[in-house]
Protein backbone atom coordinates (compact mmCIF):
# COMPACT_ATOMS: atom_id res chain seq x y z
CA UNK A 1 0.00 0.00 0.00
CA UNK A 2 2.91 2.42 0.86
CA UNK A 3 4.36 1.88 -2.37
CA UNK A 4 1.49 3.03 -4.31
CA UNK A 5 0.95 5.96 -2.00
CA UNK A 6 2.31 8.46 -5.41
CA UNK A 7 -1.09 6.89 -6.99
CA UNK A 8 -3.30 6.79 -4.61
CA UNK A 9 -2.58 10.45 -3.20
CA UNK A 10 -2.66 11.24 -7.04
CA UNK A 11 -6.23 9.63 -7.64
CA UNK A 12 -7.72 11.58 -4.47
CA UNK A 13 -6.40 15.07 -5.86
CA UNK A 14 -8.35 14.35 -9.11
CA UNK A 15 -11.49 13.96 -7.50
CA UNK A 16 -10.75 16.99 -5.45
CA UNK A 17 -10.09 18.58 -8.55
CA UNK A 18 -12.65 17.29 -10.40
CA UNK A 19 -15.33 18.74 -7.66
CA UNK A 20 -13.17 22.05 -7.91
CA UNK A 21 -13.74 22.28 -11.66
CA UNK A 22 -17.03 21.31 -12.46
CA UNK A 23 -18.95 23.60 -9.17
CA UNK A 24 -17.23 27.03 -11.14
CA UNK A 25 -19.67 28.93 -11.94
CA UNK A 26 -20.07 29.15 -16.44
CA UNK A 27 -22.33 30.21 -19.17
CA UNK A 28 -21.64 27.15 -21.19
CA UNK A 29 -20.58 24.10 -22.06
CA UNK A 30 -18.21 24.35 -24.94
CA UNK A 31 -14.83 22.80 -26.13
CA UNK A 32 -12.74 25.64 -24.36
CA UNK A 33 -14.96 24.62 -21.20
CA UNK A 34 -13.96 21.00 -21.39
CA UNK A 35 -10.70 21.58 -22.65
CA UNK A 36 -10.20 23.44 -19.14
CA UNK A 37 -12.36 21.50 -16.82
CA UNK A 38 -10.84 17.88 -17.94
CA UNK A 39 -7.22 19.40 -17.68
CA UNK A 40 -8.10 21.08 -14.71
CA UNK A 41 -9.79 17.32 -13.52
CA UNK A 42 -6.51 15.07 -14.55
CA UNK A 43 -3.98 17.38 -13.63
CA UNK A 44 -2.54 15.08 -10.97
CA UNK A 45 -2.32 11.89 -12.99
CA UNK A 46 -0.79 14.27 -15.55
CA UNK A 47 1.81 15.34 -13.30
CA UNK A 48 2.84 12.41 -12.11
CA UNK A 49 2.98 10.90 -15.32
CA UNK A 50 4.84 13.90 -16.89
CA UNK A 51 7.49 13.93 -14.25
CA UNK A 52 8.08 10.12 -13.85
CA UNK A 53 11.33 8.78 -14.61
CA UNK A 54 12.13 5.21 -16.19
CA UNK A 55 8.66 4.40 -14.61
CA UNK A 56 6.92 1.71 -16.98
CA UNK A 57 8.17 -0.80 -19.12
CA UNK A 58 8.49 0.80 -21.95
CA UNK A 59 9.13 3.86 -20.60
CA UNK A 60 13.15 4.00 -21.98
CA UNK A 61 11.53 3.23 -25.86
CA UNK A 62 9.93 6.26 -25.77
CA UNK A 63 11.84 8.10 -24.13
CA UNK A 64 15.09 7.47 -26.54
CA UNK A 65 12.37 7.59 -29.77
CA UNK A 66 11.99 11.30 -28.75
CA UNK A 67 15.76 12.04 -28.25
CA UNK A 68 16.01 10.35 -31.79
CA UNK A 69 13.58 12.96 -32.96
CA UNK A 70 14.94 15.94 -31.31
CA UNK A 71 18.06 14.58 -33.05
CA UNK A 72 16.58 14.91 -36.18
CA UNK A 73 15.53 11.31 -36.40
CA UNK A 74 12.58 9.84 -39.12
CA UNK A 75 9.33 8.25 -38.12
CA UNK A 76 10.26 4.86 -37.81
CA UNK A 77 7.68 2.46 -36.81
CA UNK A 78 5.29 4.36 -35.45
CA UNK A 79 2.42 5.93 -36.07
CA UNK A 80 2.10 8.83 -37.86
CA UNK A 81 0.27 10.95 -35.31
CA UNK A 82 2.25 9.65 -32.58
CA UNK A 83 5.36 10.90 -34.64
CA UNK A 84 4.12 14.13 -35.29
CA UNK A 85 3.35 14.50 -31.77
CA UNK A 86 6.70 13.81 -31.08
CA UNK A 87 8.36 16.05 -33.71
CA UNK A 88 6.19 19.11 -32.91
CA UNK A 89 7.61 18.81 -29.26
CA UNK A 90 10.84 18.54 -30.57
CA UNK A 91 10.68 21.87 -32.56
CA UNK A 92 9.59 23.66 -29.28
CA UNK A 93 13.09 22.27 -27.88
CA UNK A 94 11.30 21.06 -25.23
CA UNK A 95 12.63 18.03 -22.99
CA UNK A 96 11.09 14.50 -22.61
CA UNK A 97 8.71 15.11 -19.32
CA UNK A 98 6.86 17.88 -21.97
CA UNK A 99 5.92 14.84 -24.20
CA UNK A 100 5.03 11.98 -20.95
CA UNK A 101 2.67 15.56 -20.55
CA UNK A 102 1.64 15.68 -23.51
CA UNK A 103 0.48 11.71 -23.58
CA UNK A 104 -0.97 11.96 -20.73
CA UNK A 105 -3.10 14.62 -21.54
CA UNK A 106 -4.19 13.00 -24.84
CA UNK A 107 -4.97 9.77 -22.74
CA UNK A 108 -6.80 11.39 -19.51
CA UNK A 109 -8.74 14.38 -20.97
CA UNK A 110 -10.79 12.79 -23.45
CA UNK A 111 -11.49 9.58 -20.86
CA UNK A 112 -12.39 12.95 -18.21
CA UNK A 113 -14.55 13.91 -20.64
CA UNK A 114 -16.26 11.33 -21.11
CA UNK A 115 -16.42 10.25 -17.16
CA UNK A 116 -17.94 13.31 -16.69
CA UNK A 117 -20.63 13.36 -19.65
CA UNK A 118 -21.58 9.46 -18.65
CA UNK A 119 -21.09 8.40 -15.78
CA UNK A 120 -23.59 8.82 -12.66
CA UNK A 121 -20.74 8.81 -10.22
CA UNK A 122 -17.19 10.61 -11.88
CA UNK A 123 -15.56 10.01 -8.56
CA UNK A 124 -15.96 6.37 -8.45
CA UNK A 125 -15.08 6.48 -12.23
CA UNK A 126 -11.58 8.50 -10.75
CA UNK A 127 -10.87 5.68 -8.32
CA UNK A 128 -12.02 2.81 -11.03
CA UNK A 129 -8.99 4.20 -13.38
CA UNK A 130 -6.65 3.06 -10.74
CA UNK A 131 -7.79 0.61 -9.44
CA UNK A 132 -8.77 -1.36 -12.19
CA UNK A 133 -4.92 -0.88 -13.75
CA UNK A 134 -5.50 1.16 -16.77
CA UNK A 135 -3.53 3.83 -15.57
CA UNK A 136 -0.86 1.94 -15.12
CA UNK A 137 -1.24 0.40 -17.87
CA UNK A 138 -1.03 3.50 -19.84
CA UNK A 139 2.33 4.06 -18.09
CA UNK A 140 3.42 1.68 -20.58
CA UNK A 141 1.32 0.77 -23.59
CA UNK A 142 0.94 4.86 -24.04
CA UNK A 143 0.13 4.76 -28.06
CA UNK A 144 -2.43 2.10 -27.45
CA UNK A 145 -4.51 3.97 -24.23
CA UNK A 146 -4.00 6.90 -26.10
CA UNK A 147 -5.89 5.48 -29.21
CA UNK A 148 -8.25 4.08 -27.03
CA UNK A 149 -8.91 7.54 -24.89
CA UNK A 150 -9.85 9.34 -27.70
CA UNK A 151 -12.41 6.66 -29.12
CA UNK A 152 -14.35 6.80 -26.30
CA UNK A 153 -15.49 10.01 -27.44
CA UNK A 154 -17.33 8.56 -30.29
CA UNK A 155 -19.34 6.64 -28.11
CA UNK A 156 -22.07 9.23 -28.52
CA UNK A 157 -21.76 8.75 -32.05
CA UNK A 158 -22.09 5.15 -32.17
CA UNK A 159 -24.70 5.62 -29.71
CA UNK A 160 -27.14 8.03 -32.01
CA UNK A 161 -25.55 5.86 -35.45
CA UNK A 162 -23.99 9.05 -36.38
CA UNK A 163 -21.41 6.83 -38.93
CA UNK A 164 -19.09 9.78 -40.11
CA UNK A 165 -17.52 11.53 -36.79
CA UNK A 166 -17.59 7.46 -35.33
CA UNK A 167 -15.07 6.83 -38.63
CA UNK A 168 -13.14 10.46 -37.93
CA UNK A 169 -12.52 9.50 -34.14
CA UNK A 170 -11.34 5.52 -35.11
CA UNK A 171 -9.19 6.85 -37.55
CA UNK A 172 -7.70 9.62 -35.01
CA UNK A 173 -7.30 7.10 -32.64
CA UNK A 174 -5.55 4.38 -35.41
CA UNK A 175 -2.89 7.54 -36.15
CA UNK A 176 -1.68 6.96 -32.43
CA UNK A 177 -1.63 3.03 -32.62
CA UNK A 178 -2.82 0.85 -35.51
CA UNK A 179 -4.59 -1.44 -33.14
CA UNK A 180 -7.64 0.80 -32.41
CA UNK A 181 -9.16 -0.20 -36.13
CA UNK A 182 -10.63 -2.86 -34.54
CA UNK A 183 -13.24 -0.66 -32.71
CA UNK A 184 -15.17 -0.65 -35.82
CA UNK A 185 -16.73 -3.90 -34.36
CA UNK A 186 -18.21 -1.43 -31.78
CA UNK A 187 -20.51 0.28 -34.56
CA UNK A 188 -20.72 -2.96 -36.17
CA UNK A 189 -22.33 -4.56 -33.11
CA UNK A 190 -24.37 -1.25 -32.27
CA UNK A 191 -26.75 -2.39 -35.27
CA UNK A 192 -28.43 -4.97 -33.40
CA UNK A 193 -28.58 -5.98 -29.55
CA UNK A 194 -26.66 -8.73 -28.06
CA UNK A 195 -29.18 -10.75 -26.14
CA UNK A 196 -28.58 -13.41 -24.02
CA UNK A 197 -28.51 -16.47 -26.30
CA UNK A 198 -26.21 -14.97 -28.76
CA UNK A 199 -24.27 -14.30 -25.90
CA UNK A 200 -24.07 -17.68 -24.85
CA UNK A 201 -23.26 -19.07 -28.07
CA UNK A 202 -20.31 -17.07 -29.05
CA UNK A 203 -18.79 -17.32 -25.59
CA UNK A 204 -19.51 -21.38 -25.98
CA UNK A 205 -17.78 -21.89 -29.77
CA UNK A 206 -15.04 -19.22 -28.39
CA UNK A 207 -14.60 -21.87 -25.99
CA UNK A 208 -15.10 -25.00 -27.81
CA UNK A 209 -12.97 -23.66 -30.83
CA UNK A 210 -10.36 -21.69 -29.46
CA UNK A 211 -7.57 -23.42 -31.00
CA UNK A 212 -8.88 -23.46 -34.04
CA UNK A 213 -9.64 -19.64 -34.22
CA UNK A 214 -6.23 -19.01 -32.13
CA UNK A 215 -5.09 -20.58 -35.42
CA UNK A 216 -6.48 -18.20 -37.94
CA UNK A 217 -5.57 -15.30 -35.95
CA UNK A 218 -2.02 -16.38 -35.95
CA UNK A 219 -1.89 -17.01 -39.45
CA UNK A 220 -3.35 -13.39 -40.05
CA UNK A 221 -0.97 -11.91 -37.87
CA UNK A 222 1.91 -14.03 -38.98
CA UNK A 223 1.64 -11.91 -42.25
CA UNK A 224 2.13 -8.70 -40.95
CA UNK A 225 5.37 -7.59 -40.89
CA UNK A 226 5.96 -5.65 -37.70
CA UNK A 227 3.46 -7.73 -35.31
CA UNK A 228 4.79 -10.82 -36.73
CA UNK A 229 7.66 -10.45 -35.04
CA UNK A 230 5.98 -11.03 -31.46
CA UNK A 231 5.06 -14.58 -33.15
CA UNK A 232 8.43 -15.59 -31.66
CA UNK A 233 8.69 -13.51 -28.34
CA UNK A 234 8.07 -13.98 -24.84
CA UNK A 235 4.54 -12.52 -25.91
CA UNK A 236 3.69 -15.61 -27.50
CA UNK A 237 3.96 -17.47 -23.92
CA UNK A 238 1.74 -15.52 -21.86
CA UNK A 239 -0.93 -17.63 -19.98
CA UNK A 240 -4.55 -17.00 -20.14
CA UNK A 241 -4.69 -14.94 -17.11
CA UNK A 242 -7.82 -16.56 -14.91
CA UNK A 243 -8.43 -13.39 -12.66
CA UNK A 244 -8.87 -11.18 -15.71
CA UNK A 245 -10.95 -13.79 -17.23
CA UNK A 246 -13.06 -13.88 -13.98
CA UNK A 247 -12.88 -10.06 -13.93
CA UNK A 248 -14.10 -9.84 -17.35
CA UNK A 249 -16.93 -12.10 -17.09
CA UNK A 250 -17.89 -11.08 -13.50
CA UNK A 251 -18.10 -7.72 -15.50
CA UNK A 252 -20.74 -9.04 -18.55
CA UNK A 253 -22.73 -11.08 -15.96
CA UNK A 254 -23.04 -8.31 -13.58
CA UNK A 255 -24.54 -5.79 -16.66
CA UNK A 256 -26.30 -8.90 -17.87
CA UNK A 257 -28.39 -8.86 -14.53
CA UNK A 258 -29.14 -5.67 -14.28
CA UNK A 259 -29.60 -4.74 -18.07
CA UNK A 260 -30.91 -1.70 -19.14
CA UNK A 261 -32.98 -2.36 -22.65
CA UNK A 262 -34.04 1.08 -22.77
CA UNK A 263 -30.71 3.10 -22.05
CA UNK A 264 -28.85 2.66 -25.87
CA UNK A 265 -26.22 4.46 -23.55
CA UNK A 266 -25.89 1.65 -21.72
CA UNK A 267 -26.01 -0.65 -24.87
CA UNK A 268 -23.51 0.82 -25.77
CA UNK A 269 -20.95 0.07 -23.31
CA UNK A 270 -21.79 -3.27 -22.95
CA UNK A 271 -21.28 -4.43 -26.04
CA UNK A 272 -17.84 -2.85 -25.54
CA UNK A 273 -17.69 -5.26 -22.41
CA UNK A 274 -18.80 -7.91 -23.85
CA UNK A 275 -16.29 -7.89 -26.87
CA UNK A 276 -13.77 -7.79 -23.86
CA UNK A 277 -14.45 -10.41 -22.53
CA UNK A 278 -14.45 -12.45 -25.68
CA UNK A 279 -11.43 -11.41 -26.13
CA UNK A 280 -10.19 -12.79 -22.79
CA UNK A 281 -11.05 -16.15 -23.89
CA UNK A 282 -8.68 -15.98 -25.86
CA UNK A 283 -5.99 -14.50 -24.23
CA UNK A 284 -2.92 -16.74 -23.74
CA UNK A 285 -3.26 -18.28 -27.03
CA UNK A 286 -3.68 -15.32 -30.16
CA UNK A 287 -0.32 -13.25 -29.00
CA UNK A 288 -0.73 -9.79 -28.38
CA UNK A 289 -4.42 -10.13 -27.93
CA UNK A 290 -4.57 -9.20 -24.11
CA UNK A 291 -4.28 -5.23 -25.45
CA UNK A 292 -7.34 -5.82 -27.50
CA UNK A 293 -8.67 -6.57 -24.12
CA UNK A 294 -7.06 -3.28 -22.37
CA UNK A 295 -8.64 -1.53 -25.25
CA UNK A 296 -12.19 -2.40 -25.22
CA UNK A 297 -12.06 -2.78 -21.77
CA UNK A 298 -11.15 0.73 -20.57
CA UNK A 299 -14.82 1.57 -20.86
CA UNK A 300 -15.23 -0.04 -17.63
CA UNK A 301 -14.47 2.78 -15.67
CA UNK A 302 -17.70 4.55 -16.71
CA UNK A 303 -19.43 1.59 -17.20
CA UNK A 304 -19.40 -0.06 -13.78
CA UNK A 305 -20.71 3.04 -12.16
CA UNK A 306 -23.72 3.30 -14.87
CA UNK A 307 -24.40 -0.47 -13.69
CA UNK A 308 -24.75 0.24 -10.14
CA UNK A 309 -26.71 3.12 -10.95
CA UNK A 310 -29.54 1.27 -12.56
CA UNK A 311 -29.98 -0.92 -9.46
CA UNK A 312 -33.37 0.77 -8.16
CA UNK A 313 -32.91 -0.88 -4.46
CA UNK A 314 -30.37 1.22 -2.73
CA UNK A 315 -29.25 -0.70 0.27
CA UNK A 316 -28.27 -3.29 -2.98
CA UNK A 317 -26.95 -0.83 -5.07
CA UNK A 318 -24.53 0.34 -2.13
CA UNK A 319 -23.45 -2.96 -1.30
CA UNK A 320 -22.53 -3.86 -4.81
CA UNK A 321 -20.93 -0.58 -4.87
CA UNK A 322 -19.10 -1.62 -1.74
CA UNK A 323 -18.13 -4.70 -2.89
CA UNK A 324 -16.48 -3.84 -6.40
CA UNK A 325 -14.80 -1.09 -4.90
CA UNK A 326 -13.56 -3.43 -2.47
CA UNK A 327 -12.18 -6.47 -4.21
CA UNK A 328 -10.52 -3.72 -6.77
CA UNK A 329 -8.62 -2.44 -4.37
CA UNK A 330 -7.29 -5.82 -4.01
CA UNK A 331 -7.06 -6.54 -6.92
CA UNK A 332 -4.45 -3.66 -8.02
CA UNK A 333 -2.76 -3.95 -4.52
CA UNK A 334 -1.97 -6.87 -5.28
CA UNK A 335 -1.05 -6.77 -9.31
CA UNK A 336 0.71 -3.30 -8.85
CA UNK A 337 1.32 -2.87 -5.14
CA UNK A 338 3.01 -6.80 -5.14
CA UNK A 339 3.55 -7.91 -8.63
CA UNK A 340 4.61 -4.71 -9.77
CA UNK A 341 2.60 -5.13 -12.94
CA UNK A 342 3.92 -2.82 -16.15
CA UNK A 343 7.16 -2.23 -14.03
CA UNK A 344 5.47 0.94 -12.29
CA UNK A 345 7.18 0.64 -8.68
CA UNK A 346 9.07 2.27 -7.26
CA UNK A 347 8.16 5.43 -8.65
CA UNK A 348 10.90 7.95 -9.50
CA UNK A 349 10.67 11.50 -10.75
CA UNK A 350 13.78 13.09 -12.81
CA UNK A 351 14.11 15.23 -9.83
CA UNK A 352 15.82 12.48 -8.76
CA UNK A 353 18.47 11.75 -11.16
CA UNK A 354 19.58 15.57 -11.48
Amino acid sequence: MLRMAVYWSACLASVLFTWFAIHVKHEKEGIQYWLLVTFVAALPLIYISAIRYNVGADYAAYYKYYNRIVQGGDRERFEILYYLLNKGIALLHMSAPWMFAACAMLFLMPLYKMILSDSPYPYFSIFLLIATGYYFFFLNGTRQMIGAAIFMLAIPYIEKKNILPFIVLTLLSTGFHTMSIVFIATYAFSIWRIDNRFLLIVTGGLILLSNMVAGLFNNIIGGLDYYSLYLASSYAQKGQGLISLIMSGSIVAFATVFYQKNNTKYQVYYNMQVIAFWVTIMTGKVVLIERFRMSFGLSSVIFIPMILNGIKNRKTRRICGGAIGILYFLYVTYTIGVLNGNSVLPYRTIFSVI
